[in-house]
């Protein structure tokens, strides 16, 4: 993979989401209608993010293990990453919190719709925490950063990549935090040189959100028909503001742990924020600088422009309806 090809895969992505949202909404217009099950529309949407970027790696003859690096992580790693999440989710509240100024509640309005469907708690959990993660981390921090990271600007390549992950959802609330959280696995996979811990991260989150909704409906069944005003979510905002500065700490001081406890993983962890340009020694005894591919490329552009066109029109015709 390079980073042409990364951004290939997206504009992929997000070209045939928008294909498949026109002809549903051109099969209203006609008077037809188009109605999933949960699981049917799960399945239909994160086959649009994953294969786009199996059928690309293939044809151009990616290697397996460049793309999906699960190199085995020890037990300690595992429970540093999870206090690890446990730490940044308050980051992830108040940024949450504040889009919900700007914008409905994508992910409440997601999980009323599949509960409204009495499907199981055990599907629900399968479907949204196993499946999903799977697929996006596959596609994001799998396929796409593996082209992106090949600029050797890895910082940048680890941004990019969660840029897109969060355009990817196609509303400005998701989009927000799964920005912060793109941006969170990126290091850590990177650091520890392995996809488990966005899988490890990503199912904590979803899982967490399943338990969450099964809650609310369970305990406080009015709870997402309820209007919240601009001061409710401003204090919501300010409380979740304050505890990430004390956890968002925490988690930086988890993040130098993991490295430390992983083979290599400081050294990574240096490379990201400190990467420099490699040389070569040329014959007659000079050096020169190894021209690296642009993180950012022309097709990636391109997806972002489409990605954002379509969050612009959906938020149009929902302010007609």
């Amino acid at each position: 993979m390079t980073p042409v090809r990364s951004g290939i895969v997206f504009t992929l992505i997000m070209l045939i989401f928008l294909g498949v949202s026109f002809l549903v909404s051109l099969s209203a217009w006609n008077g037809g209608s188009v109605t999933l099950s949960l699981f049917q529309n799960i399945i239909l949407s994160e086959s649009i993010v994953l294969l786009p970027g199996l059928i690309v790696a293939t044809v151009c003859g990616s290697e397996v293990e460049e793309i999906f690096r699960f190199r085995r992580l020890k037990f300690s790693t595992c429970v540093f990453i999870v206090i690890f999440m446990i730490c940044i989710e308050p980051l992830v509240s108040a940024v949450n919190a504040l889009s919900l100024l700007f914008s409905d509640n994508a992910a409440a309005g997601i999980a009323k719709e599949y509960i409204n469907e009495d499907s199981s708690f055990a599907a629900v959990a399968l479907i949204m925490a196993v499946i999903g993660p799977l697929a996006e981390e596959l596609a994001f921090r799998g396929i796409i950063y593996a082209g992106l990271r090949k600029s050797g600007r890895l910082f940048s390549a680890i941004v990019l990549q969660a840029l897109l992950f969060g355009l990817m959802h196609l509303n400005l609330n998701q989009m927000s935090y799964a920005i912060v959280l793109g941006i969170a696995f990126g290091i850590l996979d990177e650091v520890t040189g392995s996809l488990w811990p966005g899988l490890i991260g990503h199912f904590m989150i979803n899982l967490g959100g399943v338990v969450g909704a099964f809650m609310v409906e369970k305990y406080m069944p009015d709870a997402y028909d309820s209007v919240y005003s601009r001061a409710d979510i401003l204090y919501t905002f300010a409380f979740f503001a304050i505890l990430s500065v004390l956890f968002t700490t925490l988690a930086f001081f988890m993040l130098k742990l993991i490295a430390k406890n992983e083979p290599g993983g400081q050294f990574r962890l240096h490379r990201i924020f400190h990467g420099k340009d490699l040389k070569i020694v040329l014959s007659d005894g000079n050096t020169a600088l190894v021209k690296r591919p642009p993180v950012w490329t022309v097709p990636v552009v391109i997806g972002i422009v489409i990605a954002i066109a379509e969050m612009g029109i959906t938020a149009v015709l929902q302010m007609q309806i």
